[in-house]
């Protein structure tokens, strides 16, 4: 079964469960993600931590797998003075590692392979002081299609399932990604980050993100990640107004990532509570729900566990 095939068959009441924080797993194996490529070179360092990570999310229930390479960038291989052939081969390296992962799992329950979905940060996230929470930075287009077209290229010459477009804070920067999903034939998801104002945090409504995602054949869900769970219903309130896409919702733990000391800070009432509202979200249309930073394998054994039917 493909993703739009997966999509098609998700019912309102068992929404399809993707996986949780790559990163936040891997450093709770004591893994240290302090590197400008952050997980991706462990692609190259310890393959078999970024395996064990994908089988856990798999066992616990995830239908749906990132791969490793959000920090996979021109910018990131630079700063570690990865020639680019080896950037790519570390990308299609990351894609195989999902995928084995995904048929180890699936062979030893009986449940259907995971599927692969290639993961597309923003192009601030490789700026390395959030600005994917930000969107405090503006390219031309050209210069976004030549950061991010290596990496959709490798990722989809690698066989990847569909593209997970994620943590998108620039709805400028999200147009010139969608060119580059339907160019190389992927189906994608697109969830972005929000601002203060509830919409995207470079000022853009999430009205206009909707009206993107729907005019893309490429988009096949649109929603957000990394917000906080309490963030999560009004944003799907607002898409599921303006689009008929299947939506996706995949928060963090609902701790605040500081920017400017690059630190997560701890859970408040306003940003939300250990339980997440999963029939709430469902009923806004979310077809796919998982986690984000600082979530792990057994929140979403949990989420797979509150997902199923009856």
């Amino acid at each position: 079964m493909d993703f739009t095939q997966m999509l098609t068959a998700a019912e309102a009441d068992a929404p399809i469960v993707i996986d949780g924080g790559l990163g936040t797993a891997l450093e709770e194996r004591g893994v240290d993600l302090d590197h400008a490529l952050w997980s991706a070179d462990l692609l190259r360092r310890r393959p078999e931590a970024i395996a064990e990570v994908h089988a856990a999310f798999a066992a616990a229930g995830a239908r749906i797998l990132t791969t490793a390479s959000y920090q996979a960038t021109p910018v990131g291989f630079a700063r570690a003075a990865v020639p680019v052939a080896e950037g790519r081969d570390l990308i299609a390296a990351g894609v195989e590692v999902a995928r084995t992962a995904a048929e180890a799992v699936a062979g030893s329950t009986g449940a259907a392979r995971a599927l692969v979905a290639g993961s597309v940060g923003p192009f601030g996230a490789a700026l390395g002081g959030g600005e994917e929470y930000t969107g405090d930075y503006r390219l031309t287009a050209a210069e976004y299609a030549d950061f991010h077209h290596g990496r959709i290229a490798a990722l989809a010459a690698a066989g990847v399932d569909l593209l997970a477009i994620e943590t998108q804070p620039r709805l400028d920067e999200i147009r010139i990604l969608v060119q580059l999903a339907e160019e190389v034939g992927l189906p994608a998801w697109l969830s972005v980050t929000l601002g203060d104002a509830g919409g995207l945090p470079d000022g853009s409504g999430l009205a206009d993100l909707a009206e993107e995602a729907s005019a893309s054949a490429a988009v096949a869900a649109v929603g957000v990640n990394c917000v906080p769970p309490s963030a999560v219903a009004p944003a799907l309130r607002t898409l599921s107004a303006h689009t008929d896409l299947p939506l996706i919702a995949y928060p963090n733990s609902g701790e605040r990532y500081a920017a400017e000391s690059m630190q997560w800070l701890p859970k408040t009432a306003e940003s939300g509570s250990d339980s997440w509202p999963v029939d709430e979200w469902t009923r806004l249309g979310a077809r796919l729900i998982g986690g984000c930073c600082r979530t792990t394998p057994a929140d979403i054994s949990v989420l797979s566990r509150a997902s199923s039917p009856g």
